[in-house]
Parts: C-alpha cells; structure tokens; sequence
C-alpha cells in the first residue's frame, strides 16, 4: 500500500568519499539555519483562513521547521491518550508490534516482538524501559510472505526512542526468553526493514466471510473500482494500530493542514525518567575510541532516550502527550554531513532525499521530488493512460522493468534504514556530557570519524503537552524523551505522543502544494477518502439503526 521506494544501483556504495559534499547532488535550497544554533519560530495554532495561509506559506513551503502552541482534538491528546486513560480510549486487545531496546536504544533493524497493547502499558506502568510502541507496518501476508518491503526501508516514520537506563543486557535476556518461549505472539521473522501482517489488523473492521465479499466493489471511480480488501488496508494505514478504532472521532487531518494529503497517523509509546541536571551517565565509561559506536551505543548523555539521528520521508506534525521531547534538527541542506547509513543519491528541493540502491539499502526504490516512487508513477499512467503515444508507453514500462529487476536483488540482512545517520547520539549532545576531560576525548575522536557532521547548523526544539512541532520533510533530527518532571502525576516516566504525517509537497502557492501534472498523490488519496467516507457513512448508518 505505501508508494515510498528507493533507487538504481550506485557504484560508490560501500566506500564513502571524504568529500563527500560534493559528490551528492543537493538541490535544496530552501530554509536552512544561519547558525551554529540557531532559534526556532514559535506561532500560535492557525486557526483562521488568513493565518492558515501565512503558515503554509512561511512554514510548508519554505520548508521551515516551526514550533506550535496549541493542540488539534485536544480533548482527545491531551486527556483521552494520556496513560491513565489510554487503554480506555484505544483497542486493548490490539496486537501490536512493539521494538525493544538495542545497544542502549532504538531504531535499530533489529526484530520487533508482538505483544497485545494492554500487555505494553502495563510492562511500562511497572517501570520496564525497554519497550517502544512504533510504526505498524503492513505488508506480510498470514502465510509469512513478504507483500510491501519496501514500505517498511523507505516510509521509515522513526522516531524510536528509549530511555537506556536499564542494563541492555537484562532487556535482551528477558525478551529471548520470551522468544524461545513461542506462543501466538512469537514471530522470528519480524524486523524493523520487514512489514506488518495486514491479516493481524482485520478486526477492527468487519471480518471478510467469503472471497465473495473480498471482491465487493465499495465505489467506482476514475482511477478504477475500490473493493472491500483494499478500502480496509488503506485505512488500516492511515489510521495506524491501535488508533483505527478512531477513525470516527479523529479528524485525518488538522484543520490547518487540509491543503496537505495525508499519509498517516500513528502512535508513539515509551517510557522514560525525566531530565536529570545529574544523570546517569555510567555508560560513558565504555567508551572506546575503536569500538563501533564508541562504545557508546544508542544512549544519550544528561538522562532520557534517544531517537537516534535520522530523518523521515514525510512531513510530520508532532504533538507530545505526555512526557517531553527535545529535538535536535538539521536541514536537508547538510544531507552530505549526517554520514547516512545508505548512500545519498539526491536532495530535492523539496526536501525529499532519495538514495542509491546498493548494499547498505538493497530494497530502495528511485523517489521523485514528491516523494512517489517512479515506478508506482509509471503503473498509474500505464492502467489509466488510454492516450498515451507508444514512446510513452515505452518509457514508462522501462521505468518499471529497471524497478522490478533491481527488486530482485534484496538482501535478507538485517540493515538500520539509510535514512539513520551513524553518527551517535552522545556526539549530537557533547555538550551534556559533565566531564570536560572525556568530553574532548570523544570530541576529538569524533572529528576523526564524522567530520563533516560539525560543520552543520541546528536548531533545538523543547517540546511538551500542549505544544506541536511542524517538521517538513527530509530534516535530520535526533529526538530526547524524558518522563514527566512532576513526579506525582500517575506513571510520570511514560511518554506519549501523535504523529500526523502527509505527502512531501513540492508546490510553491498555498493553493496548489502538488503541481505535478499527472495528479499521481490526488489520485492515490480520492481512494483512501472514498474508503474512508464509505466507513463513516456505514458508522451512522449503523447508529441510526441502533436507535429506531
């Protein structure tokens, strides 16, 4: 269902050249930090036409990262999803894939466990740290085959987070146990790069009885008929596990983003302390100046969890509901200086980056500047391009022959996404680390491996309940979770959060965000909005049956 991919073969894949810079081509040229560290722009929620306009205008198309403050569905993210009352609000039984704790944090390619979410919250309440609730990806079929993995490596909608203070070790322990143990929950196959089973999300919806209902057509339209099986799987993707019960309640989008196409909305769940002048920072101790990581791991000086730097495919409103955050961005400007795991092939100007296939991102899949994988674009004007001349034709089935050949050359490795940057997360907060003398000595040995990464600029974004944080696509961020600091609020150590994402828009008039002529992301969303109408509709209609 997602129509995010990657790219063709690069021979530079494995050695990175040191100048590096300038062997990527960045056509961004849009807002980028003027200092060091520089101040973001705090705006009120825009609440009317004129100041809609104005943000989307000063913030959406000049891909400007702004803090919000103010709350859409307030009610229900600021009350209904804390964690006193979450379990209430959402489907407790829902099983969910969940990411446990690796090297001292999160988004590794690590396999996920599934456990139900009334099982998470109450590991979290007692305190267990090494939980992450994440994206829910779709895409393995009930028999283990694999049907969208490429999902999974390029719509990466990470920010993973921990806390890294209980030992890694015992985390791991218990979960392999776990593991070993089975049950219908166990998946050895499951990973952060692997997809979601769509067949483990069905009950939220009405069951398919029979291949006669799979293949009833809910509405025809332009693009083709939508039949029950897909309207389902598209809304399972907008409305993220365990929130699809809130397709009723929750607006697809904030008022003030309509102009942008949805994409989803999704959960995050962890649990950590609040910040602490005087952490913990024992794990500095192993550090280790030939060690991967440094020894170092995923933690992050001065308490909380971190992230890890990355950077996602879609622009993404972000409101806390509990807990605080602290993001740390970097613009797609400075692509070349964030040391990626994949290999950059190009920044558009849009912010969207797009990465060369090769062995550190065998499954990606050449994006254009709107964030649509060209060979998805090319399917759609084959199906629907009655007119097309016969060297058209051609090249877009190119286009898709070059896709699915590459396809065929994945790997089964085990890979973080190639939108994480290696570099880690205590060098992003030297700052926090309270011993200057090893301060210096990471700093220096930090300068010798990631050198680039000191010339970039960043801002730095607090953020709490009550507030958003607008991020336009393909902006670096690393993201600190602390608990909350009044520790008399019932289980202060979890934090939550919302994600709203939407389509890279590549526009450049607040009244037309995807100029592309083909209409592709306006076509693929008239069929969501007609699965999600459908689903409405069947709701009242079901409401006014209860009250006769």
């Amino acid at each position: 269902m997602s129509k995010r991919g990657g790219s063709p073969n690069a021979e530079n894949c494995v050695k990175r050249p040191e100048s590096l810079t300038n062997s990527v081509a960045n056509e961004y040229t849009k807002y980028h930090p003027s200092k060091k560290v520089d101040d973001v722009d705090v705006i009120e929620l825009p609440s009317n036409p004129e100041s809609i306009v104005t943000f989307l205008r000063d913030y959406v198309i000049a891909r400007k990262p702004c803090k919000i403050n103010g709350v859409i569905s307030r009610e229900l993210l600021l009350e209904g999803l804390t964690p006193t009352n979450i379990t209430s609000t959402l489907p407790a039984q829902k099983v969910l894939q969940v990411e446990r704790k690796v090297d001292g944090g999160f988004g590794s390619g690590e396999k996920k466990l599934r456990m139900t979410f009334e099982e998470l919250m109450a590991r979290l309440k007692k305190g267990e740290s090494g939980l992450y609730l994440t994206t829910q990806y779709a895409g393995e079929t009930d028999d283990g085959q694999d049907v969208d993995k490429s999902s999974a490596e390029n719509f990466k909608n990470t920010e993973e987070e921990d806390d890294g203070e209980d030992e890694v070790k015992d985390d791991e322990s218990s979960e392999e146990e776990d593991d070993e143990a089975g049950g219908p929950f166990d998946d050895d196959a499951l990973s952060d790069a692997e997809s979601f089973t769509v067949g483990d999300c069905r009950d939220d919806f009405d069951d398919l009885e029979s291949l006669d209902e799979a293949a009833e057509i809910v509405v025809d339209l332009k693009s083709g008929p939508l039949d029950v099986t897909e309207a389902q799987e598209r809304l399972k993707e907008l409305y993220q596990p365990p929130m699809d019960n809130l397709i009723n309640i929750l607006p697809e989008t904030p008022e003030f983003m309509n102009a942008l196409i949805p994409q989803q909305i999704n959960l995050w769940i962890g649990a950590s302390a609040a910040q602490e002048l005087n952490a913990d920072d024992a794990f500095l101790s192993n550090y280790d100046p030939k060690a991967p990581r440094l020894g170092l791991g995923r933690s992050v000086p001065g308490g909380g969890s971190s992230s890890g730097l990355h950077h996602d495919h879609a622009d993404n409103i972000y409101a806390p509901v509990s807990g605080r955050k602290r993001f740390t961005l970097f613009s797609p400007k400075d692509a070349a200086k964030m040391y990626t795991v994949g290999v950059v092939r190009k920044v558009y100007d849009s912010g969207v980056i797009d990465y060369a296939r090769c062995q550190k991102s065998p499954s990606w899949r050449t994006l254009r500047d709107d964030g649509a994988i060209l060979a998805e674009v090319a399917h759609q004007q084959l199906n629907n391009g009655e007119n097309l001349s016969t060297h058209e034709k051609q090249k877009w089935q190119k286009i898709i022959d070059e896709d699915e050949a590459s396809v065929n050359q994945e790997s089964n490795a085990k890979l973080d996404p190639p939108s994480f940057s290696k570099v880690i997360p205590t060098v992003v907060h030297l700052d926090k680390i309270q011993d200057q003398s090893l301060q210096k000595k990471i700093r220096l040995r930090a300068l010798e491996e990631w050198p680039l990464f000191f010339e970039a600029n960043r801002l730095v974004v607090d953020l709490e309940p009550g507030q958003m944080l607008y991020l336009p696509t393909g902006w670096f961020h690393e993201v600190t979770s602390f608990g909350d600091s009044d520790t008399t609020i019932p289980d202060a150590q979890i934090h939550v959060a919302v994600n709203y994402w939407f389509i890279p828009p590549n526009g450049s008039s607040p009244d037309d965000l995807y100029p592309n002529e083909d209409k592709y992301w306006h076509n693929d969303f008239e069929r969501t909005k007609a699965a999600l109408e459908n689903e409405r509709q069947e709701t009242e209609v079901t409401k006014d049956d209860a009250n006769l």
